[in-house]
């Protein structure tokens, strides 16, 4: 029977193996659908209960921040009353307790520096109006010490017991030495080893020993109004 015969080869003279030459057939073309309309649903208008629940009625009102600025002014006044009545009128250890300064120490390390600082100057004139002076200088050392035990909290130093202890007795070594600097520029005839007996050493005793109250108070206050902090 005498037939065609395929050549083998393609067209360059190489084996096809079987294989077809030439062009492949086109495919046919996938018809892409339209793009849906995609436009963003249009918002609802919130209610006026809505508004109201939220809070906002046009005004942008966080209400966390005002918690913690009543939380800090009803500590702040709480212990300059304490500090100015009873502590003044018992006197233990033959002198008052500094309690604004490891109140704000706490405050600092409890919500971080910034409120530190606008309580220690807060802290400073409210101790000072209620002990009838006009010009102070108390917040040139409570304000710095607010500010700077937040950020050592922050970066250097863990917020913890010892630390905390470490702080107040810095600082309260500090708030001593004002004592000595107001002291002498009331009277510079002062008589250095009775101050430093007698005054600065029962006033840096003193308020060392009654320091864990303001510090149980910050730590419960924030506790009560925030909940519990996590670590860092």
């Amino acid at each position: 029977m005498n037939g065609h015969i395929p050549d083998p080869r393609d067209p360059y003279g190489r084996p096809t193996n079987g294989r077809r030459t030439g062009a492949s057939p086109r495919q046919p073309s996938r018809r892409v659908p339209p793009p849906e309309n995609t436009a963003p649903e249009e918002k609802q208008p919130e209610t006026l209960l809505e508004k109201i629940n939220g809070w906002r009625l046009g005004i942008s009102i966080e209400i966390e921040p005002i918690i913690r600025g009543l939380v800090c002014l009803l500590l702040i006044s709480f212990f300059a009353l304490l500090q100015t009545t009873l502590f003044a009128r018992f006197r233990p250890f033959g002198a008052v307790p500094d309690l604004m300064l490891p109140l704000v120490v706490a405050i600092s390390m409890t919500i971080r520096e910034k409120w530190g600082a606008v309580s220690g100057l807060a802290a400073a004139f409210i101790i000072e109006s209620l002990g009838g002076a006009t010009v102070t200088i108390l917040p040139l050392l409570y304000m710095p010490t607010g500010y700077l035990c937040g950020l050592l909290t922050i970066y250097y130093f863990r917020d913890g017991l010892a630390v905390r202890g470490m702080y107040t007795g810095v600082t309260t070594l500090a708030r001593c030495l004002f004592t000595l600097i107001i002291l002498y520029m009331s009277s510079p005839s002062v008589n250095l080893p009775a101050v430093l007996l007698h005054v600065t050493l029962p006033e840096f005793v003193c308020t060392c020993v009654f320091a864990f109250l303001p510090h149980l108070a910050v730590r419960y206050a924030f506790r009560l109004t925030e909940g519990k902090k996590s670590d860092g």
